[in-house]
């Protein structure tokens, strides 16, 4: 099983980067990320991330729009999604947010809850979220109810 994430500009030094960087190095699965340059709209970032997706990958799409879900489901519909594919792609889009054939394509979307988050904060929130699931799939007493 492997993980993917494609996101909308890079990630440079900062905070955001060690939290990301933090919770990368604790996933027992590999992670490869994908930055792309941010253009002037998210259709034109659309191109790029479409590049990315094969037919059989399952698309997350971190998205306003999307299901605000607990830990726990959220580990329930990743384990369900590696039943059934090789490859759990996970995008996060630029400023402006994905464009609807990104969001056509994803199997799922998934919201952060109704806050607005910085797309490079986000990506620290789904490393720390991805990690999360990964702990309580295996019963680790990380995660608390």
């Amino acid at each position: 099983m492997k993980y993917v994430l494609i996101a909308v500009a890079e990630m440079r030094g900062g905070v955001e980067k060690e939290l990301f960087d933090q919770y990368r190095c604790r996933l027992s699965r590999p992670l490869t990320v994908i930055e792309l340059k941010q253009r002037n709209s998210p259709e034109a970032e659309s191109v790029e991330i479409l590049k990315h997706i094969m037919p059989g990958d399952w698309v997350c799409a971190l998205d306003e729009r999307g299901l605000s879900v607990s830990s726990r489901d959220l580990t329930h519909i990743i384990a369900d999604a590696e039943q059934h594919y090789k490859r759990l792609i996970f995008v996060i889009g630029g400023a402006d947010g994905l464009a609807p054939v990104v969001r056509a394509r994803a199997n799922y979307m998934l919201s952060f809850g109704k806050l607005t988050w910085p797309h490079l904060l986000a990506r620290g929130l789904l490393m720390e979220q991805l990690y999360r699931c990964q702990q309580i799939a295996i019963n680790h007493p990380y995660h608390r109810d």
